[in-house]
């Protein structure tokens, strides 16, 4: 199913977010950015990211819905990240796709801390 949606972290320094945002990911993905915008492809997603005044937005495109999510969570959490002292936050524009996408987000991460717990009680008994 093709999913379709935007975006966006309000934030008065987009430019700065855009590039380093771009930056990071093209060490391991295919990235294009320049000044003001850049594209980020994941697997059959791809992100167009838009540096405006008052935002950094993002519209993401894709063929099925697990790699819009990933491109949502690999998008979205980058930037969270590198804007937490700034409190940047991405807000979507389609409620029932960003509700699928956090309960896949949560259910991944919890996966992830079992797996690790899992994996520190292996080392433990060894």
């Amino acid at each position: 199913m093709a999913i379709d949606i935007t975006g966006r972290a309000v934030t008065d320094r987009a430019p700065r977010y855009l590039k380093q945002l771009c930056k990071h990911l093209g060490e391991k993905i295919d990235v294009e950015y320049d000044e003001s915008s850049g594209v980020v492809r994941y697997e059959d997603a791809v992100a167009t990211l838009t540096a405006t005044d008052r935002a950094l937005e993002c519209a993401i495109s894709g063929a099925t819905d697990l790699h819009v999510y990933r491109a949502m969570g690999i998008v979205a959490g980058h930037l969270e990240k590198f804007g937490a002292r700034d409190g940047l936050v991405c807000s979507w524009d389609d409620a029932d796709v960003e509700a699928e996408y956090r309960a896949r987000r949560e259910a991944m991460l919890a996966q992830r801390r079992a797996e690790v717990e899992a994996k520190e009680k292996r080392a433990e008994g060894e």
